[in-house]
């Protein structure tokens, strides 16, 4: 009788104590996560709409297709004349974005307000200097500036004539097949200008430019090694050239950085255009030539000029997580105006509508979005957009050096880049969203859950997302250990890099679309309890795991 009491006394305080028990409090983060592993798991779970938590869904539902329209018909115009780094049209475009950060009520986060500015040099040769004469053998060519291109550029860097400019007085000629050149030794290089034939550069395959470029960069420093002073290179494919070329940009701070291409020092190289010159390149035998070389290559004149990324931030709620930060960013320069381009017979701007005019839109329209929510997220949110991207990631890189908010504090970035065309070279890409590195990081795993509660698929593409990680403004924080990741709709394209990316071939529909569930991951990644973290798992991954580790004293 005893026992039976006491059981029935201990079965009557279990039931009052889970009856008075304070219920669990289940945030936005943990419903969402909740309902995406029952999908999962294939358990029934309320409709779509549903499963995206109230609180949240209205705010993402003010992502409007007819706002970003707006927003990027303006960007893309040829008012900006392609936002080129630097230009008065990417300057337009960064107090535009400002504009609309200060219209949604972000915290400025710059150093001058929105603006993280940098102060640079603006550097050009004065072209009326240049002199490039071939004589001897009967074969005599006056190189005009137009016919000429002095070198190329990539990621910031200068490889191709130093900056205190080049003279050679009736230098010897060595004629040397691109393809066939490592049997060359010094004593037959040393002191001759090289002249040859360099591959056609693949433009549109990305991978493929990349890849050309570190060859050519390659063939250039043994050249140097050999004590070649120039490299000439032949093209007769083009009837111009870009002479001393555009104005480049020039970070003070990059002095003695190694190049991306790699650290060997390389011979200046100059370009020679069109039917004449390939007519005195074939007529050159191999090897040692009759002809010789004067060559005058001005100084470069270096002019101050400011640069700026546009950074708001959303504060966060939680007093022990506010100042701990999700990055949500997109680049929004583009290439400026075609060279040699008669504007009143073609179009000549690179509008870049896509790339990365949508991705910049598609920040704009969060920051507006989400500064709607009645509960902001416990961790900040700093949208923030880049300059340079197209000229070797120069604006997230400087970000990475100057951060405005702690690395160590940064927990994930999330980066947008050609987010608004659908018609991919590999089919239609309607309702969904790729992921560079997918599986080096759980970021992934908050995307993916995005995905399952918005209705739009996110994958790992199974050759681009690996090969493109590298490529875009997440590298620079990858570098230093924040797991970051760039989300695409489409790689490849028709109009990439081309007059044709212009603002009417958006699909703004799906657009909004997968900016709601960019929206939703912003949201888990900042109002989850455990910060993403690098995959030691994954050894592509293992790089950015020490980074961490570092960053964070580990």
């Amino acid at each position: 009788m005893k026992t039976r009491t006491r059981t029935a006394l201990a079965l009557f305080l279990l039931c009052l104590a889970a009856a008075t028990a304070p219920a669990q409090t289940a945030t936005p983060a943990t419903a969402a996560r909740k309902a995406a592993a029952q999908k999962a798991a294939g358990q029934s779970a309320p409709a779509q709409k549903a499963a995206v938590p109230a609180g949240w869904r209205a705010a993402l539902e003010q992502i409007s297709a007819d706002s970003m329209r707006g927003h990027l018909s303006f960007l893309s115009s040829d008012l900006l004349e392609g936002r080129n780094t630097p230009s008065r049209g990417l300057d337009i475009a960064a107090e535009y974005i400002a504009a609309q950060f200060r219209r949604a009520g972000l915290e400025p986060a710059g150093d001058d307000g929105y603006f993280q500015t940098a102060n640079w040099m603006l550097a050009g040769r004065e072209i009326s200097g240049f002199q490039m004469t071939f004589t001897g053998g009967g074969n005599n060519l006056n190189v005009r500036p137009e016919q000429s291109s002095l070198g190329f550029s990539i990621g910031g860097f200068s490889f191709w004539m130093p900056d205190a400019g080049l003279s050679l007085k009736g230098a010897g000629v060595l004629k040397v097949e691109y393809a066939n050149s490592s049997t060359l030794t010094r004593e037959q290089a040393a002191g001759k200008v090289v002249v040859t034939e360099l591959p056609e550069f693949p433009r549109a395959d990305r991978a493929r430019a990349f890849q050309v470029l570190r060859e050519e960069n390659d063939f250039l420093a043994r050249m140097r090694s050999l004590g070649v002073p120039l490299v000439v290179a032949f093209d007769p494919a083009a009837a111009r050239g870009r002479g001393a070329g555009p104005l480049r940009l020039v970070d003070p701070e990059s002095a003695g950085r190694e190049s991306p291409l790699g650290p060997q020092p390389v011979a200046p190289l100059v370009t020679v255009h069109g039917a004449e010159a390939a007519r005195l390149y074939d007529s050159l035998p191999a090897g040692a030539t009759p002809a010789t070389l004067d060559f005058n290559a001005p100084a470069l004149l270096q002019t101050p000029v400011k640069v700026r990324n546009v950074a708001g931030i959303l504060r966060g709620s939680d007093p022990a997580l506010k100042d701990t930060y999700v990055i949500v960013s997109a680049h929004y320069d583009h290439l400026g105006v075609r060279e040699n381009c008669d504007s009143s017979k073609e179009d000549c701007i690179y509008n870049g509508a896509n790339d990365d005019g949508s991705g910049t839109v598609s920040v704009i329209e969060l920051a507006s979005a989400l500064s709607t929510l009645k509960t902001r997220p416990k961790r900040s949110i700093l949208f923030l957009t880049f300059f340079g991207e197209e000229k070797g990631l120069l604006g997230s890189r400087y970000y990475g050096r100057h951060p405005l908010v702690p690395l160590a504090k940064t927990v994930a970035q999330v980066n947008l880049e050609q987010v608004g065309r659908t018609d991919d070279s590999e089919g239609p890409q309607v309702g969904t969203m790729a992921v560079t590195g997918f599986d080096y990081s759980d970021v992934g795993t908050a995307l993916k859950e995005a995905g399952d509660l918005t209705g739009v698929k996110v994958y790992k593409h199974p050759s681009n997302s690996d090969a493109y990680f590298s490529r875009s403004d997440n590298q620079a924080l990858a570098d230093v250990g924040v797991p970051a990741h760039t989300l695409s709709v489409a790689y490849e394209y028709p109009d990439y890099h081309a007059v044709g990316d212009e603002w009417p071939k958006i699909d703004y529909a799906n657009m909004a679309k997968v900016d709601r569930m960019v929206g939703a991951a912003l949201l888990l990644i900042a109002d989850g309890a455990r910060e993403p973290r690098w995959n030691e798992q994954n050894p592509k991954a293992a790089h950015y795991v020490e980074a961490w580790k570092k960053l964070h004293a580990r």
